[in-house]
This record gives C-alpha cells, sequence and structure tokens, in this order.
C-alpha cells in the first residue's frame, strides 16, 4: 500500500508546477510569485495528509515523508525541465 501512495504523492509532484502555473496566471503578477509557494506547500502538506490516511498510518513521519517526496518531485520537475524549457512562458502566453 505504500507504494501506491508514495506514487500518487509523486505523480501529484509532478503535476504541481502546471497546476500553479494555472493558478497564477489568474492572478495579478505581484501575488502571483509568493501564492505559488504557499500553494505548492499546502498542496504537498495535503496530499501528505491524504496519502498517509490512505495508508492507514495517520502519525507524523508518514506525514512529512508524504510532504518530503511532493516537494522534491515538484521542485524537480521545476528546476530540471519547467523552468529551463519555457514552459511556464508558454502556458502563460495560452492562459492569458
Amino acid at each position: 500500500m505504500q507504494i501506491i501512495s508514495e506514487s500518487f504523492t509523486g505523480l501529484v509532484g509532478f503535476l504541481m508546477p502546471y497546476v500553479v502555473e494555472i493558478v497564477k496566471s489568474k492572478l495579478p503578477k505581484t501575488k502571483g510569485r509568493w501564492l505559488g509557494y504557499v500553494l505548492s506547500y499546502g498542496i504537498c502538506v495535503l496530499v501528505g495528509g491524504i496519502s498517509s490516511l490512505a495508508e492507514g498510518a495517520f502519525d507524523p513521519e508518514n506525514v512529512l515523508s508524504a510532504v518530503g517526496t511532493g516537494l522534491i518531485v515538484s521542485q524537480g520537475v521545476y528546476n530540471l525541465y519547467f523552468k529551463p524549457n519555457g514552459v511556464d512562458v508558454r502556458m502563460q502566453k495560452i492562459l492569458r
């Protein structure tokens, strides 16, 4: 069961840069940057809790492990693919 919850957390982390960019595109530029961080960490905490509940072991160690997995995957995707390839700029042009 832990493999499924970690996979779910990793998948959400992979999709998170896209979700954050969609939300940021609907806001003024001054609020978009800090809200992206808050939204990213909030989603990771929520998914970590859901993942731990689904696993049947809702304790701080499991929650923090799932939150860490989501954050690492989302930051990896953002810094290694999303930003260098200009996906954020293309999404902004499409969504505005």
